[in-house]
């Protein structure tokens, strides 16, 4: 008895086990198995498996808030980065699916801690656009004190860390040989050598001018 207590204890507090709200509706299946990715500072990168839906309503915000007072985002996508968070600060995710005018799922959640701002590489900001072509997308970027860069980008929707990979110094850059009428997803973090890298600048998404 004392071992299944143990188990349930941690499974609440480490993991946030599936957390179903009063209704289960069977005609949405709830999403499965959110993993943690990564986390900084100021920023958590998420993934879970569909449970066959495709459309998914995230509520995240400090551990004990209330359902339907935190921060709500909806997407397509299986996994997410949340930002703009603070530093040293316990959160929570719920997770349901959203089954259009079958209604949504019951919830499952994740509970997981901000880590210490250390400002030993910062990360750029005010990720923007400066030109698209059919090939070609023109970014550029804040350096705030940095000198090196790594672009990531691919698909929209792709797992950060699996994308197409370009080094730079400089805070202008060009993403080349692109499909025409696609739909790009775009991070940029800083490289600092020894010091490691920073966290992600927020998402850019950019679709290429048709031929």
């Amino acid at each position: 008895m004392k071992k299944l207590l143990w188990i349930a204890a941690a499974c609440a507090l480490l993991f946030g086990c599936s957390k179903n709200d009063d209704s289960t509706n069977r005609n949405c299946s709830k999403p499965e198995n959110i993993s943690i990715d990564q986390i900084n500072s100021a920023s958590v990168f998420f993934s879970w498996e569909t449970g066959g839906e495709s459309a998914f309503e995230i509520e995240y915000g400090e551990r004990g808030f209330s359902l339907g007072s935190g921060s709500v985002i909806q997407t397509s996508q299986r996994e997410y980065l949340i930002d703009g968070l603070s530093p040293l600060t316990n959160y929570e995710i719920f997770l349901r699916s959203n089954c259009g005018s079958d209604g949504f799922s019951s919830y499952i959640s994740a509970i997981f801690t901000t880590l210490e701002n250390v400002d030993l590489c910062n990360t750029p900001t005010n990720l923007a656009l400066v030109s698209v072509s059919s090939s070609t997308i023109e970014l550029t970027w804040d350096e705030n004190n940095e000198t090196a860069w790594e672009v990531e980008y691919g698909a929209v929707g792709f797992p950060v860390g699996s994308g197409t990979v370009a080094q730079t110094s400089q805070s202008n850059f060009e993403l080349t040989g692109l499909l025409p009428s696609s739909t790009y997803e775009i991070y940029v973090r800083a490289n600092c050598g020894v010091d490691g890298y920073s966290g992600y600048s927020d998402q850019l998404v950019v679709t290429t001018d048709g031929q």
